[in-house]
């Protein structure tokens, strides 16, 4: 089994892209003149980009359920993960926040603040995603792991933007660069962070692999 944001990306979330893609086809006339489908790419677009950004945040939270859920102490988190943590409860407002840290219950606390951070992460290309996973799980440069790279990402992101905020404006997607370029990217790279992943936690806590790398 893949982690559970893999499965629900591939099992969920692709399902409606790929059916929308399945749409664009049934609508789609033999013959010449124009379709008027350009509503059906740019759902796809949207729908597929949705799909990758509640990936990558449910991924952050489900690597941090593993290594609070490894660990003995908060001083067994990934480094960059005790530093959030420590920075979190000696900024806080109240308090008596260091005793939520009693026993176990810093687990609680570290889990529900990279649940309500990695919310907030509305632009999920790749330097924003680098800055969150280092933040909160300690993680340096994960896509360095993405074989289609950086800015394959970062222009996908930048197309779904230009769709939001310019509608029927924004350039034309066509229907195979939707399902053979941006379906297919984004699908091989979630693939590759999965992994990346389960190696991280690996490295990171003891119990071994969490998950079964996908080959």
């Amino acid at each position: 089994m893949p982690s559970n944001a893999l499965a629900k990306f591939e099992n969920k979330m692709l399902v409606d892209v790929n059916r929308i893609i399945e749409s664009h086809g049934t609508l789609n006339h033999d013959g010449g003149g124009r379709r008027g489908l350009g509503h059906i790419t740019r759902s796809g677009v949207l729908m597929l980009c949705a799909s990758w950004e509640l990936y990558v945040e449910e991924l952050a939270i489900e690597v941090a359920g593993h290594l609070a859920g490894r660990a003995n102490a908060p001083t067994q988190l990934p480094l960059g993960a005790q530093k959030e943590l420590s920075r979190l409860v000696r900024d806080h407002k109240h308090d008596l926040k260091p005793l939520e840290l009693a026993g176990s219950g810093w687990e609680q606390v570290y889990t529900a603040h990279v649940t309500e951070v990695v919310g907030s992460l509305n632009t999920p290309k790749a330097g924003p995603i680098d800055e969150t996973y280092k933040k909160l799980l300690g993680w340096e440069n994960p896509s360095k792991n993405w074989t289609k790279g950086k800015d394959f990402i970062n222009d996908f992101v930048k197309v779904r933007g230009d769709v939001a905020h310019r509608g029927s404006d924004a350039d034309y997607v066509r229907i195979d660069h939707l399902r053979d370029n941006y379906v297919a990217g984004i699908s091989a790279t979630v693939i590759e962070h999965d992994n990346a992943a389960c190696d991280f936690i690996n490295e990171n806590s003891d119990g071994g692999r969490p998950w079964r790398r996908r080959t």
